[in-house]
């Protein structure tokens, strides 16, 4: 189950809509929105922690001394209702706060996908824990997810401070609006935004702090910035963080950052020499957000990244294209813009050899082309293409791409198709 977002009249955005897919990509000229939607997005999810999820909706039985709680089509449309008549009571202040500043939208409305299919059972008994000679009395709270009538994600939570157990059934539908919400148990939702000034912030970040006042940034870069001063690298990263981590400094960053004293440094891996990062070449800052990102003790589960392919060479962009599946296939979700027909071109065909891995071996043209399995999607993660197009009154539609199969051509990306039939035209004009 995702988050569908519909956004009418958002600045020069005139209308989108964007499902909150594993992967999505925003595609598109300069000015066309793509930064502002993706920080409305962020923003969004944020506010919606304090969204208070419905107890209408959910069926329930009591079977001795156990709760037994299904939460299914009708509450997740009481879920809709409620989150919709909240965001058009509070749309003006919550875009006030997440942008500093009064942004007219005409609509910002939620959709929950997928419901259809889709159901959570959850089962509530008392527990009884000795730790360290006393006896703790709470409430323990098990969640099945379901589709298609398969349980297919199961999620533990405790309530040790509640001692009735119809108190906790009050508080079920609020831990299974989270689990939608971050897909795990957990109030925190772990995301962290990169902007396409990420280089800079990275040397202003602790002067920022330092004045006393947090200035008129918008949230996401604030947040960004929060996350760098309380940064700390994990000593004890998960195997897959590990990977991630490796693959990036391999084939991008061809060696590591590492943080000592409040600094960071990079550790080059054909010198063998450390230096601070403000000595290191763009490309190294430009990188650096998402090796911390990757190592940091406050795990990010959902990472935004605006204009993805700064100070990339085409080569490395190739590579970058590969890192970001390999995020996804490893659990995270991954929303990033791109003004670059390489990185376009390299995400689709990556995206066009998953497909076929669906139909047909393609092991050997993996290694002929210097892949392996792990560039390519997994099946059971969704990936969303949009492209933000500007019209002659300079509002923008947001356009989703859809996959073509026959032939296989994948996603096509108009915008930079005409670009490059320009180039090729002026150049014939110019050799002819």
């Amino acid at each position: 189950m995702v988050l569908h977002l519909t956004i009418k009249n958002f600045g020069r955005v005139e209308f989108a809509e964007i499902t909150l897919d594993n992967f999505v990509v925003f595609v598109g000229n300069n000015n066309s929105g793509k930064t502002m939607v993706m920080q409305l997005i962020y923003g969004l999810r944020k506010e919606l922690e304090n969204f208070i999820a419905p107890v209408t909706g959910i069926k329930q039985t009591e079977m001795n001394g156990q709760y037994l709680i299904r939460c299914d089509q009708g509450w997740f449309k009481e879920v809709e209702l409620g989150i919709n008549k909240y965001l058009d009571q509070n749309k003006s202040r919550i875009i006030g706060d997440i942008f500093g500043m009064s942004i007219s939208a005409e609509e910002l409305r939620v959709e929950l996908k997928e419901k259809e299919s889709t159901y959570f059972v959850s089962s509530v008994s008392k527990y009884q824990d000795e730790e360290w000679k006393e006896r703790k009395n709470g409430i323990h709270v098990d969640i099945l997810q379901y589709e298609n009538g398969e349980s297919v994600k199961a999620f533990e939570n405790q309530i040790s401070d509640s001692i009735y157990l119809e108190d906790a059934v009050k508080e079920v539908p609020q831990i299974i609006w989270r689990v939608i919400l971050s897909e795990k148990n957990t109030l925190d939702l772990e995301q962290l935004f990169l902007p396409a000034s990420r280089s800079g912030l990275q040397f202003l970040y602790k002067y920022y702090f330092a004045g006393g006042t947090e200035g008129n940034l918008v949230v996401p870069i604030k947040d960004f910035l929060r996350f760098l001063q309380l940064y700390a690298e994990d000593q004890q990263l998960q195997e897959t963080r590990k990977d991630l981590l490796e693959f990036g400094e391999k084939h991008l960053l061809q060696g590591k950052v590492t943080q000592k004293d409040g600094e960071t440094f990079y550790i080059d891996k054909i010198a063998d020499k450390m230096i601070s990062l403000y000595m290191a070449s763009s490309m190294i800052h430009e990188l650096t957000p998402f090796m911390k990102a990757l190592g940091a003790t406050q795990q990010i589960d959902w990472l935004y990244c605006d204009e993805v392919e700064n100070s990339l060479h085409p080569l490395l962009q190739r590579e970058m294209a590969r890192w970001l599946i390999r995020m996804v296939n490893a659990g995270m979700h991954v929303m990033v813009s791109s003004h670059s027909d390489t990185m376009a071109s390299r995400l689709n065909n990556l995206f066009m050899l998953s497909y076929l891995k669906q139909k047909k071996n393609v092991y050997e043209m993996l290694l002929e082309l210097g892949l392996t399995e792990n560039d390519l999607l997994r099946s059971n993660v969704k990936a969303g293409v949009y492209e933000f197009r500007t019209g002659k009154q300079g509002k923008t539609v947001v356009e989703k791409l859809e996959f073509i199969d026959h032939p296989l051509i994948g996603y096509d990306f108009k915008l930079f198709g005409s670009n490059l039939d320009k180039l090729y035209n002026e150049a014939d004009r110019i050799t002819g």
